[in-house]
C-alpha cells in the first residue's frame, strides 16, 4: 500500500513542463504550436479557421482594390487583429497562414516586352481564396488534413535585390552590346539603364529599361539577355536576384 501511494504521489507531482506536452483536444480554444527542428508547425484548428476567415476577407479585398503586389495582401492581413473574441492570443496562429499566404502569392514585378509566364497575382489570390475556404471547412470540422495541406515552414526569399557593383561581379559571361549604325550617325551616345531579374540558374530571366536614349535601348536588352552570372547563394541556396544593369554607349574616337 505504502508503494502504491509512493507512486500515486509521483503522478501527481509531474513538472508542468511534461504536462504541457500532451495533447489538446481539437476544440480547444487555444493556439498550440510546436517547433521540433526542421518540421512545420500546426495550430489546432480554432485559431485556424479564425485566421483563415480573416485571410479570405483580406484577399477578396486585395482583388476589389486591385492590389498589384504580395506585399499589399501580407501587410493588410498583418493588421487584422492578433485575438480572438475572447481576447485569447491567435498571433502564432496568424504567422502560420502570413506563411500560406506568402508561399501561394507570386512575387515577380518585373516585365519585358513579351510579359512573363506564370499566373498573375489576381489569379493567384483567387486560386488561395478557394484553396483557404476549403481549408477553412475541413478545420472547422477538426479533419486533419486541412493541418497538414497548410503546414508551412518559415521560406527563403525568393527574390532578393542588389546593387548593380554586386551583381557585376557575378557576371560570368557578357556580351558587348551591338552600336547601332543609326546612332552612331547621329552622335547618340549615352548609358542605358535596365532593371533585371537574374533566375536561381544565373539566366537572366526578365529585363526592362528605365532610362537611356530610346535608340540604343533595343541594342542594350539583346546583348544583356545573353549574359549569365554565377547563382546567387542565401543559406547556401540559390534565390532570384532583381538589380540593375548600366549598359554605356560610347563611340569610339
Amino acid at each position: 500500500m505504502l508503494r502504491r501511494n509512493v507512486l500515486l504521489a509521483n503522478l501527481i507531482v509531474l513538472p508542468a513542463t511534461f504536462l504541457s506536452c500532451q495533447t489538446k483536444s481539437p476544440q480547444s480554444p487555444e493556439t498550440v504550436l510546436i517547433y521540433p527542428p526542421g518540421a512545420a508547425v500546426k495550430p489546432i484548428p480554432a485559431s485556424l479557421v479564425l485566421e483563415l476567415d480573416r485571410a479570405i476577407l483580406v484577399l477578396k479585398r486585395g482583388l476589389k482594390e486591385h492590389w498589384a503586389t504580395r506585399d499589399q495582401y501580407l501587410t493588410a492581413f498583418e493588421e487584422t487583429p492578433g485575438t480572438d473574441s475572447t481576447g485569447r492570443s491567435v498571433t502564432d496562429a496568424k504567422k502560420h497562414v502570413k506563411c500560406a499566404i506568402d508561399a501561394r502569392l507570386p512575387t515577380y514585378q518585373i516585365w519585358d516586352e513579351v510579359g512573363h509566364e506564370g499566373p498573375s497575382i489576381e489569379i493567384a489570390a483567387q486560386r488561395t481564396i478557394v484553396e483557404f475556404t476549403k481549408r477553412r471547412n475541413e478545420a472547422e470540422h477538426g479533419v486533419a488534413a486541412a493541418l497538414q495541406a497548410l503546414s508551412c515552414a518559415v521560406p527563403i526569399p525568393r527574390k532578393v535585390a542588389v546593387s548593380a557593383g554586386v551583381a557585376a561581379g557575378m557576371i560570368k559571361t557578357r556580351i558587348d552590346p551591338a552600336y547601332p549604325a543609326e546612332a552612331i550617325k547621329n552622335h547618340v551616345s549615352g548609358t542605358v539603364v535596365l532593371l533585371a531579374t537574374i533566375g536561381t540558374n544565373g539566366g537572366v530571366e526578365a529585363l526592362r529599361v528605365i532610362s537611356g536614349p530610346a535608340s540604343l535601348q533595343q541594342a542594350a536588352l539583346d546583348a544583356v539577355r545573353q549574359w549569365t552570372y554565377r547563382p546567387y547563394l542565401l543559406n547556401n541556396t540559390p534565390v532570384e536576384v532583381e538589380t540593375t544593369i548600366n549598359v554605356i554607349f560610347a563611340p569610339s574616337r
